[in-house]
């Protein structure tokens, strides 16, 4: 890993070449914990009550599509978890991760409106605040 300051004792100005990129990081770092305690709240929700959950969004639910529902939230409580974790990481990984989040964020996304369901309004507001992440990475990584 030649190349690469692995150093975390190091502080953000002394491992980011940008300068004062502080209140950038601190911008994604709020928005990392937002996300963090939302898909705290689905992951909950979707491993407790994934009938509800799916209804909610306006799919035909099953046996399977429960079991299924229950598996992405035990993988959303350990996104959560890294998520509010990462917090704490050096500024220049606070911006990859806001990077992969672009990602990830973008996919559910897509996937929210391709999804073979009714459209109801917590299809609409899933959709919604889901979009307000992906842009608030959008923005936080644009701006200096």
């Amino acid at each position: 890993m030649s190349g690469v300051n692995m150093d975390m004792s190091k502080s953000e100005s002394e491992i980011d070449g940008y300068g004062d990129g502080r209140s950038q990081a601190k911008l994604i770092r709020g928005i990392l914990g937002a996300g963090s305690l939302v898909f705290l709240v689905s992951s909950v929700v979707l491993i407790i009550l994934p009938t509800y959950f799916g209804e909610l969004l306006g799919l035909t639910t099953s046996d399977t599509s429960d079991w299924a529902l229950r598996m992405m939230g035990a993988t959303l409580l350990a996104l959560s978890g890294q998520m509010w974790l990462v917090r704490s990481a050096p500024e220049i990984n606070i911006r990859r991760a806001a990077a992969v989040m672009i990602v990830a964020g973008g996919a559910m996304t897509v996937f929210t409106v391709l999804m073979p369901a009714d459209w109801t309004i917590a299809r609409f507001a899933y959709l919604g605040i889901g979009l307000g992440f992906l842009t608030a990475y959008l923005v936080a990584l644009i701006r200096r």
